[in-house]
């Protein structure tokens, strides 16, 4: 039998959400058959011939991942509409280490609806038999949201107290893939096959920890303070220029030979028109060329980006770049402009001094953030400015990872290895005792492979043209996430966020 997803549909974010994942997919024909394709995503945009044929291929036994829209035109039955702002998980939930998942849009309520609550305590998403078949309907199309370019000021859950904000994409993309995920593990698991996709980090590593400095009018002191500290703890942190506030010591980081140099701004703005944002960053990128630095990387001042912008970056030869007004706590993707997106989590020491944290609560919210991330296979992905110190703090944090065993790298080195994995084409199969992997010959052997079975074991393992299954070394899942009673206070009213603004408005007005 064939693990391979079929899209049915024309939505590009599909394709986002199953090359994050590693799976083997292609755009599916009307001829569907379920030993060709092991589960079908089907898109809000599906045509009725194409409806038709998703019938036929659940009925002959197939699993389908869909929305609760599509899932009543393939029942010939109607759907409730209704707004939803987000969806959580329970303890009983299929997808309890999930927590919750920003939405913000019109959504459809799934028929016999029996997970992913809604604030009003209203099931919206199915999750069981369809005529032969297995169906997942959603009260969304994951392959719209994925690619939502909505931002918004939202709240992040503290076990400190006082909730630390920051403007994010309005969809959290990162709890979305996670839900797309285990839809597609459920769905395998349901009709008897194993769940086999490429692992998310090097050498089937569990996570990847990946540093970033903004340097926001940092002196030369603190830039050099930070610079000793990456050097006496063995990390390779990326700096994003604020150039113009280093204007006259440059040299410095063109030193720094064992980190990695991209572009934040000359002038710290963000413009409201994308020439004045080009011209911004072309004026950062020539300074610092002339200094012999090579910058392939970007990360725009507050975190803003939008898609003609994000469009204009790539033209200008980067990378990659880092927004979380796009994208947070997540893994890379390409939003359609060739020039990936390296998500990182949007809060840090700064966001928390403004709500007057102690060192001893900055732990405590970073510690909560790295067990979370940790049980979502997430990257330790964090920022930080020169100019917030707290230095104990940041040698927790990088003791924290080396107690964890989990390798620095630059965000330039991390994407580098995840284009190479995006690259990657594979067909697979499988048999009673045996999975066979068509790779290509030149995959490298930090490739990994995932898999896990119906009965809950999982196994990482070096790529190979066949794994024989009995000799693999199984192991349980982790446990889920247990989510603390008060985790959504984070949505509600923060009266900080309005307070908060108004004295940095104010503050403006009277500096200016």
């Amino acid at each position: 039998m064939k693990i391979h997803v079929g899209i049915i549909g024309r939505h590009a974010g599909w394709q986002i959400l199953l090359q994050q994942e590693g799976l083997p997919f292609s755009f599916a024909s009307e001829d569907v058959r379920p030993d060709e394709y092991s589960v079908l995503v089907v898109g809000n945009d599906a045509n009725e011939r194409e409806s038709e044929a998703v019938r036929l291929y659940i009925q002959a036994g197939g699993a389908v991942l869909c929305s609760a829209s599509v899932e009543s035109r393939l029942r010939l039955a109607t759907d409730r509409r209704i707004y939803l702002d987000y969806v959580k998980t329970g303890n009983c939930s299929h997808f309890s280490s999930i927590g919750s998942i920003d939405i913000e849009r019109p959504c459809h309520i799934a028929w016999k609806a029996n997970d992913l609550e809604s604030r009003r305590g209203l099931l919206s998403a199915y999750i069981g038999p369809f005529d032969r078949g297995h169906i997942i309907a959603l009260p969304f199309d994951p392959s719209e949201l994925v690619v939502d370019t909505r931002s918004e000021v939202r709240s992040f859950y503290s076990p400190a107290g006082r909730l630390p904000f920051e403007t994010v994409s309005l969809v959290s993309k990162g709890t979305l893939r996670l839900l797309t995920s285990e839809c597609l593990e459920i769905l395998h698991h349901r009709r008897g096959l194993p769940y086999v996709h490429l692992w998310y980090y090097p050498y089937g590593a569990k996570s990847i920890f990946c540093f970033r400095v903004d340097t926001d009018e940092g002196s030369k002191e603190q830039i050099t303070a930070l610079r000793q500290l990456a050097q006496r703890n063995s990390i390779p942190m990326t700096w994003f220029l604020d150039v113009k506030s280093h204007i006259s010591y440059l040299q410095v980081f063109a030193e720094m030979k064992d980190q990695e140099i991209g572009v934040h701004c000359f002038d710290h703005i963000f413009y409201p028109d994308v020439e004045s944002n080009i011209a911004n960053v072309r004026k950062a990128a020539g300074i610092l060329r002339k200094y012999a630095l090579e910058v392939k990387a970007y990360a725009a001042p507050y975190g803003k980006w939008n898609a003609e912008y994000g469009k204009a970056l790539a033209a200008l030869g980067f990378d990659y770049s880092s927004e979380f007004s796009y994208d947070y706590d997540n893994m890379p993707c390409d939003p359609g402009n060739g020039m990936l997106q390296v998500p990182v989590h949007p809060i840090c020491i700064g966001s928390l001094k403004r709500h007057s944290y102690t060192d001893e609560n900055m732990v405590r919210y970073f510690d909560f953030v790295i067990r979370r991330k940790l049980a979502a296979r997430e990257p330790m992905f964090f920022y930080h400015h020169p100019r917030d110190g707290h230095e104990p703090v940041l040698e927790w944090l990088f003791e924290a990872m080396r107690r964890q065993h989990i390798a620095s790298k630059t965000m330039g080195e991390f994407s580098a290895w995840w284009r190479r994995r995006m690259k990657i084409s594979f067909a697979c199969e499988s048999t009673a005792n045996n999975i066979h992997l068509g790779l290509q010959e030149h995959v490298n052997d930090d490739i990994f492979v995932h898999i896990t079975k119906p009965d809950g074991t999982e196994a990482i393992v070096p790529r190979a043209a066949q794994i024989t299954l009995e000799t693999v070394r199984w192991e349980s899942k982790p446990a889920a996430f247990l989510f603390p009673d008060d985790f959504l206070r984070q949505r509600r009213f923060n009266y900080r966020i309005p307070l908060i603004k108004t004295t940095d408005a104010l503050h403006r007005f009277f500096v200016r």
